[in-house]
């Protein structure tokens, strides 16, 4: 064996909603080895653990190799991480992945001397033939590593086919009791669609898609350990529509009974039709979120969404009417993109009952053809290096500007967008609590107040006490015991 002892780090993200629910990427990773017999531990720095505890659990399980994934953003405190390790203990070795090294490859190395090798795509298969010393280095597939001073890159490694043959995660080694009380699912992976604005076809532009009992099992395991509640979290979970219906029939066959199903990373709406909604709505689908990303024909072909707005709106009124809770995104400031495109994106966000929208300031992540847009036309109002470490989709500092939308049309349109989305929100809550009367209406207001939704994505205590409130009303229960009494 290369490696014995795996330690994976989860590193904490300064993004909306860290530490929910276990991390999915992980959980795949620890899975894999614990079926390959390669001892691992893990550590999830989103539970509010630092660099203390970090140090602590290296002490305590002392690994010979620890492994990371790293999104772009927030790379540069990914890498004082990875560098606190090495010098923790120089005899660590660090391997890295995820979609940063991924879209990087060897500047990441480059950049980052901490880091020993880094892992290409999908990690699961590289990181096991990596620690077992079976395949040489320079013919894993996928591995980055380094050799007399040199960074060499394996290759790519070509995409697993056979999701079926991924043991999915367990967590057994995850401090489950201090997430909220759901697991995230991946039944695919991939996206074959070519929005400008995101890496995903660049990560993995080839659709793959676990079979309905694969999938189905998954539930069920949760299931037996006491889970009502799951979010799938693929990029195209209704891509082919008799999976759909496949996942239902086995749902019911199994009898799960009483699950609150989401789909909280945006489903397509042109790959799904009342029908379908009604089938998922009868087994547990009760929270669905449509990428809209546009609001008008026009931008959704500048977008490159190939769908239309009769397609969007035919979804949101179907799942509107059959009473799922709909989720909202549009994304905002995309080439050639006017204010009055963007009205066209509020007047559909009123048009019906929706729960939530958001509107998406627009970050260029590199190998996008949003990226390379900007790029070449000198649009840049802050640089990769500055934004890549603090940007988000709340951003209220324009990254670029275009000369439909220029940097102070930005940023009113910033402030103008955050005040409709409150307001959905708040007519959102109105509704569902309608039925308490004044209590119901002050709650409404009080739910959808700014103060709370920043507790809300900054304290976990918060956003788990409000979460357990949204699965009370979405399986039907009465939330508000104590008021009505």
């Amino acid at each position: 064996m290369r490696f014995q002892k795996v330690l994976l780090v989860n590193p904490a993200h300064h993004v909306e909603w860290p530490g929910l629910t276990p991390p999915i990427g992980p959980g795949y990773l620890t899975e894999t080895l614990k079926c390959s017999g390669i001892e691992y531990d893990v550590l999830d720095m989103n539970l509010g653990y630092g660099v203390k505890q970090l140090r602590q659990k290296l002490n305590h399980f002392q690994p010979d190799l620890v492994g990371m994934g790293m999104i772009t953003r927030d790379y540069r405190r990914f890498y004082s991480t990875l560098e606190e390790i090495k010098q923790h203990n120089s005899k660590i070795k660090i391997v890295a992945g995820g979609p940063h090294v991924t879209i990087f490859k060897e500047q990441v190395l480059q950049e980052c001397q901490a880091i020993d090798y880094g892992i290409t795509r999908e990690g699961e298969r590289a990181l096991v033939e990596l620690c077992q010393d079976e395949i040489a280095e320079e013919n894993v597939k996928g591995l980055l590593y380094r050799e007399n001073g040199d960074i060499i890159y394996a290759g790519d490694r070509e995409f697993i086919t056979d999701l079926d043959g991924v043991p999915w995660p367990r967590y057994e080694k995850f401090e489950l009791g201090k997430y909220f009380h759901e697991i995230s699912i991946h039944s695919s992976r991939g996206c074959p669609y070519q929005c400008i604005f995101c890496a995903r076809h660049c990560l993995t532009p080839i659709y793959q898609a676990r079979s309905a009992e694969n999938v189905g099992a998954e539930l069920e395991y949760w299931y037996r350990k006491g889970y009502r509640q799951f979010n799938i979290e693929d990029d195209n979970f209704n891509l082919i529509q008799q999976r759909v219906y496949a996942i239902c029939d086995e749902i019911e066959r199994r009898q799960l009974r009483g699950l609150v199903l989401r789909c909280s990373n945006g489903i397509r709406a042109d790959r799904i039709d009342r029908d379908m909604l009604a089938r998922m709505r009868k087994v547990g689908f009760k929270y669905l979120a449509f990428g809209v990303d546009a609001g008008n024909d026009r931008m959704l072909k500048v977008v490159k969404k190939s769908e239309t707005m009769e397609d969007i709106e035919n979804g949101i009124r179907n799942a509107c009417e059959l009473g799922y809770s709909i989720k909202l995104f549009f994304i905002i400031g995309c080439p050639t993109e006017t204010p009055e495109d963007v009205e066209d994106m509020v007047r559909l966000s009123r048009k019906y009952p929706i729960q939530e929208v958001h509107f998406n300031n627009v970050v260029p992540y590199p190998g996008t053809e949003l990226y390379d847009w900007i790029k070449d036309n000198d649009y840049f109002l802050r640089q990769p290096d500055e934004y890549l470490n603090n940007a988000s989709f709340w951003e209220k500092v324009p990254i670029f500007e275009t000369p439909e939308m220029p940097e102070a049309e930005r940023i009113r349109l910033t402030k103008y967008l955050h005040e409709v989305r409150k307001e959905v929100h708040r007519e959102a809550m109105r509704r569902i609590l309608q039925r308490f009367g004044v209590i119901g209406t002050l709650a409404s207001h009080i739910l959808a107040n700014s103060f709370l939704e920043q507790l809300y994505y900054k304290s976990r205590f918060w956003r788990k006490i409000l979460e357990g409130f949204r699965y009370r009303l979405s399986s039907g229960k009465r939330a508000l015991t104590k008021t009505e009494n």
